[in-house]
């Protein structure tokens, strides 16, 4: 063989294991890639709560959130509150792309705005712009409408519904002023205010209200985004007389593959046991009716509760999931919320969850945070295994976690004569003849764990709701 010859075949031998070892190491390499749907939130930021880090705010003190679908992009607007000190007054708000991961921008006002800020201080002497409260974002026709709460200082019974507005939800926003107020001596509370549109004649509605008062509901003018009749302070259609008459935050969504709405309050307080609970009607103006078929305007307790106080394995879990905020995107639906830290109370993180339907239709939400992981079908051999079980209940303690294992014969291996099944998409957990949940079944990511998993969302009934997570064979 002549020596060029030789050399030439001697490279071409070296190129092919070279492309081997590379093609090896790539594989490896990609092996050993995060995965690109972790979020990669941290969940303690106190050591970026103060406000010269406020650009990294994405997630991040977000307290009474409400959501919007932009042309390109979401919008969250919230109260002005942070870890530590309010800092600044003019409702903060940021943006994301895919619900996951959100970028901070601000606020939208340097203050009160100039009519309710005369209003507040007109009727308390001494007035101080400390923050602005729960704010509702609205698009009517070509205009985003803005409304929002001014408190007085230690004073819930003075406070004003203010309204603002925009052709973008980047603003600038003008100061509409007062859509209506309350004085201490009034029997209602201008507070949280939300809008419902009548889907049959396109009539608006403005809710409102909160703790001792109740929620109230009084009919808009659509043209001005103000009351109707100013005199009209509208009807009761959710109160609570327990614990402070603690009921607050209502959000109406409607559902059409329902034909129902759906109004979410708030219980309890957001230091103890905050939690989210459900009526439905057939009309915005209600009633609202609970599981049961009880008015939300009676006196008492109403059910479904969908969110509680929990925590999973390797968590210290979340001490308050409440005042939420609610997305139809497409053909999905979202939960919007804060939620606050049990290692820290004062720490208050985004949480935006799927929203599902039980079968008889009632809105169930995620055990798990939102991170847009692909959609799989889910098998019968899939669900067999590990997971992490929580009863969400009424509890002046966390809603803990219980360690099950579904076994391929249909029995759950730690409960006796506990069996489960899963046809049609629906997963039936029997825990007894007295709690039996349906519950439904999706893909999504494990924040406590870093990996992807598959978990269930299911309610009994009686309107008891369950979470689960899958952790393993």
């Amino acid at each position: 063989m002549k020596p060029v010859r030789k050399i030439v075949i001697i490279f071409y031998v070296w190129i092919v294991i070279l492309t081997v070892l590379l093609s090896t190491c790539n594989k490896d390499d990609n092996t050993d890639q995060p995965d690109p749907y972790n979020p990669a939130i941290t969940d303690d930021y106190s050591n970026i709560a103060d406000i010269s880090f406020s650009a990294r705010w994405g997630p991040y003190n977000l307290h009474d959130p409400t959501i919007i679908k932009g042309e390109n992009d979401y919008y969250i607007f919230s109260t002005d509150v942070a870890y530590g000190d309010n800092l600044k007054c003019g409702i903060m708000y940021r943006k994301s792309s895919d619900l996951v991961h959100w970028k901070f921008l601000g606020w939208v006002f340097d203050g009160v705005p100039a009519i309710p800020l005369e209003f507040m201080e007109t009727h308390q002497p001494g007035y101080e712009q400390l923050s602005i409260w729960a704010p509702y974002i609205t698009k009517v026709d070509d205009e985003y409408r803005l409304y929002y709460s001014v408190p007085g200082n230690n004073n819930l019974k003075l406070a004003c519904i203010a309204l603002a507005t925009s052709t973008s939800l980047d603003g600038p926003w003008t100061d509409k002023g007062i859509v209506i107020s309350c004085l201490p001596q009034d029997s209602y509370n201008t507070i949280d205010p939300a809008v419902i549109i009548d889907q049959e004649n396109v009539k608006q509605w403005l809710t409102y209200g909160s703790y001792s008062a109740g929620i109230f509901i009084v009919e808009l003018d659509p043209q001005t985004g103000k009351l109707k009749n100013a005199s009209d302070k509208g009807k009761l259609i959710a109160f609570r007389r327990y614990i402070h008459d603690a009921i607050e935050g209502a959000e109406t969504i409607y559902v059409p593959e329902l034909g129902k709405y759906f109004m979410f309050v708030s219980y309890d307080w957001l230091e103890d046991n905050y939690n989210v609970r459900v009526g439905r009607s057939d009309s915005p103006q209600g009633p609202y009716l609970d599981i049961f078929g009880k008015d939300l305007a009676a006196t008492g307790e109403n059910w479904p509760m969908i969110t509680a106080r929990y925590s999973f394995k390797h968590h210290s879990g979340w001490q308050g999931v409440g005042h939420c905020s609610l997305l139809k995107d497409g053909d999905q639906y979202f939960f919007v919320s804060q939620g606050r830290l049990a290692s820290n109370k004062y720490l208050m993180d985004l949480h935006v969850r799927k929203m599902v339907f039980s079968p008889d239709g009632w809105p169930m939400v995620s055990p798990e945070r939102y991170a847009a992981v692909p959609q799989t079908q889910i098998t019968t051999t899939d669900i067999t295994g590990k997971w992490e079980h929580i009863d969400l209940a009424i509890t002046t303690s966390m809603n803990i976690f219980s360690e099950i294992t579904l076994n391929s014969n249909g029995t759950i291996g730690e409960v006796s004569e506990g069996s489960w099944s899963y046809e049609d998409d629906v997963l039936v957990l029997s825990f007894g003849t007295e709690k039996i949940y349906e519950a439904r079944v999706f893909n999504e990511w494990d924040w406590e764990n870093s990996n992807r998993t598959i978990v269930y969302t299911g309610m009994t009934d009686n309107g008891q709701c369950c979470w689960g997570k899958h952790v393993g064979q």
